[in-house]
């Protein structure tokens, strides 16, 4: 039962991010509805805004994870954030050329941090 504890953990901290990541973009674009504009590429501000968001949930996401966690907190919050580069790297991959290349590039590179502050902030 403590595996599914772990699993449930982890897997559903990670699921979160990627439903709160996916539903900031509609928020964005209710917000700036003039720069979402279709055949038109996406303004570098509001991608780094959109990284700010990522870098936010990804923050509550990790703290999540680490509070949830039933044991072993570090190897729980070590697993969210390989599972998260594993899944970044494929996303990168499938979308480059699509989107700047920096765009993909920051949103690995503030995972990392994200992660750490997360687990820092849940301290238990």
């Amino acid at each position: 039962m403590q595996w599914l504890k772990s699993t449930a953990s982890i897997l559903g901290s990670y699921i979160l991010t990627i439903l709160l990541v996916v539903l900031s973009d509609p928020l964005l674009h209710a917000l700036f509805p003039k720069d979402y504009v279709e055949g038109k590429p996406i303004p570098d501000t509001l991608l780094w805004l959109s990284t700010a968001i990522f870098f936010l949930v990804s923050i509550f996401c990790a703290w999540l994870c680490a509070r949830t966690a039933p044991g072993r907190v570090v190897a729980h919050v070590l697993w969210f954030f390989a599972i998260g580069e594993i899944m970044g790297l494929g996303a990168t991959y499938a979308n480059w050329g699509k989107l700047p290349h920096w765009y993909s590039v920051a949103w690995l590179l503030v995972w990392i941090p994200a992660v750490w502050i997360g687990y820092k902030l849940a301290r238990r």
